[in-house]
């Protein structure tokens, strides 16, 4: 299920007996909910029995990462806010930090059909195509998580041809690169 579906379902209306049937038996007043409207709210499962709500995910991804792609207003005992599942296929940059030290693997990163998605409890916060190396056909974080790297490290490193490599590629180009536009000293010729 998608972030958007899972922000967007409510909880399904309890079809109840009339007010004249009330008064004259004593009949369940609350008639109960039919399959469709049982799988509706059975969608809506925060899957708590694997979310400990110990909100590492978030720290790491606001704290550490500066990112703040996790709105999860429901894992703050103290201050509840809002959470908003959407506000991460927004930002998110499957970097993967989240789903590293998430101790009961309730958020994860998995890569399947050429998408790297994200996903917490199996709600898909997330979904970015794959990328590949140009040379080697290695896989590549997404186009979003390499600028975030590009943009940190600006004054590190620089992008080796705006080209999508893997770091061995990038290695190889860069030390080609090296060799051919070092300076070449002379050889001194000994005379005698």
């Amino acid at each position: 299920m998608s972030a958007s579906q899972k922000m967007t379902l409510k909880h399904p209306e309890m079809q109840m007996l009339n007010m004249d049937r009330r008064r004259t038996t004593f009949q369940q007043v609350e008639l109960g909910y039919d399959e469709q409207s049982v799988r509706q709210e059975a969608a809506r499962c925060l899957r708590c029995d694997i979310c400990r709500r110990c909100a590492k995910c978030v720290e790491i991804c606001r704290d550490k990462m500066g990112i703040d792609a996790l709105q999860f207003g429901y894992m703050n005992f103290d201050n509840p806010t809002e959470t908003d599942f959407r506000t991460a296929s927004e930002k998110c940059i499957t970097c993967g930090a989240c789903a590293a030290n998430c101790e009961n693997k309730a958020i994860v990163i998995e890569e399947k059909d050429g998408q790297r998605m994200l996903k917490l409890c199996g709600t898909i916060l997330n979904k970015q195509a794959i990328q590949y190396c140009e040379k080697c056909n290695a896989i590549l974080p997404s186009v979003e998580y390499l600028q975030f790297i590009a943009q940190n490290t600006e004054n590190v490193t620089k992008l080796a041809e705006n080209r999508l490599l893997c770091n061995n590629c990038l290695r190889k180009l860069s030390a080609k690169i090296n060799v051919e536009t070092r300076p070449v000293k002379p050889i001194p010729i000994k005379q005698g």
